[in-house]
């Protein structure tokens, strides 16, 4: 019983969240259609995982838990690559399934230890590609989004790092829990009640950060695309002192105080390509469009504490063209290393 109830966690977890992707399916983005292929995937690896511990898999389950195995981790990545990389053809990117395919139908048809070993080897070498390419699809994300957007929070993927991290982690116990074998676990109650709660609280995890997580690449696309307007205003802005005329819109001007500010709305107003005032305050000022903003609003927001003593702080972070009062403390703390409290007492 106690065997039944641990096994069946993970896939009654995957289930309830496949029925909440699926049933917004038609109006998901991209990625999040991605994600509810994942989870169906799950259903099927963690509905075989059940079995093997209640009354055991045939062989053709064992096919299916196989190729069910070995197509999670891709599939997750192919996950991120819709979240954070420009559209690329669908056929064209689940061809990282194929080698999944192929041990399966080895396993269907060759029965036998060598097929054994080289899904083990395949399963451990797609987590570490998984890890390597997913943080790095991740990092230049989340550097284009701090390229264009002042305020970063919800936009960027730093929940999302964090979960690909726990899942790697997740996953090495995986790959330690294939090489003992499913029997061991099957007669050591205590080895999988480690395992299937980790595993559950992964998925959990996973399913709801990628539920209530927005924005995507397709967004970044739709507010940072070039325009034939900007194309013209690249002609005009390399003639001109490009750093001489952000300097001057941001530090007489104050224009940093615009809250939701983007680069767009600083090349519209001074008629610039966006690339060139992002490779201006990159080379410049050595920090993203994001950082060269946030900084001057920091600073701005020092000067407030300093000369409107017992005003609320909200209103200072308001004030300072910060969007929310978590994204004040977030940066204050960056720039400064304190608290605003901790600040004003020293």
């Amino acid at each position: 019983m106690f065997k039944s109830i641990i096994g069946s966690t993970p896939f009654f977890i995957c289930l309830f969240w496949f029925i909440q992707y699926a049933l917004l399916y038609r109006n998901s983005d991209q990625a999040k259609r991605m994600f509810t292929w994942f989870l169906a995937t799950c259903v099927v690896l963690y509905f075989c995982h059940m079995l093997y511990f209640t009354v055991g898999l045939s062989h053709p389950m064992e096919c299916l838990w196989t190729l069910c195995s070995l197509s999670v981790y891709p599939l997750f990545f192919a996950y991120i690559y819709r979240l954070t990389s420009r559209p690329v053809d669908s056929l064209r990117l689940l061809l990282i399934l194929l080698p999944g395919v192929v041990v399966a139908l080895a396993r269907l048809l060759f029965p036998g230890d060598g097929v054994t070993i080289a899904q083990k080897i395949l399963n451990a070498l797609q987590i570490v590609l998984v890890a390597i390419y997913g943080f790095k699809l991740l990092r230049a994300f989340d550097k284009e989004v701090a390229d264009t957007y002042a305020d970063v929070e919800g936009r960027d993927t730093t929940a999302l790092k964090h979960l690909l991290a726990a899942l790697v982690a997740t996953s090495v116990l995986s790959v330690v829990a294939n090489f003992i074998g499913k029997q061991y676990f099957a007669n050591s109650d205590m080895a999988l009640l480690i395992v299937m709660i980790a595993f559950s609280v992964m998925l959990y995890s996973i399913c709801y950060i990628c539920y209530t997580r927005k924005f995507t690449v397709e967004q970044l696309i739709d507010e940072a695309g070039t325009s034939e307007d900007e194309e013209m205003a690249e002609v005009d802005g390399s003639m001109s002192n490009i750093g001489q005329r952000i300097e001057h819109l941001m530090v007489d001007e104050q224009y940093f105080l615009i809250k939701n500010l983007k680069i767009s709305d600083v090349a519209k107003e001074l008629g610039l390509c966006r690339t060139y005032i992002s490779n201006y305050i990159n080379q410049e000022h050595g920090c993203s469009f994001s950082d060269y903003i946030n900084s001057m609003r920091i600073e701005y927001a020092k000067n407030l504490l300093q000369n409107t003593e017992g005003t609320k702080q909200i209103i200072i972070a308001e004030s300072a063209g910060f969007s929310s009062e978590q994204s004040f403390y977030r940066n204050f703390r960056k720039f400064t290393g304190m608290t605003p409290a901790e600040w004003m007492k020293k």
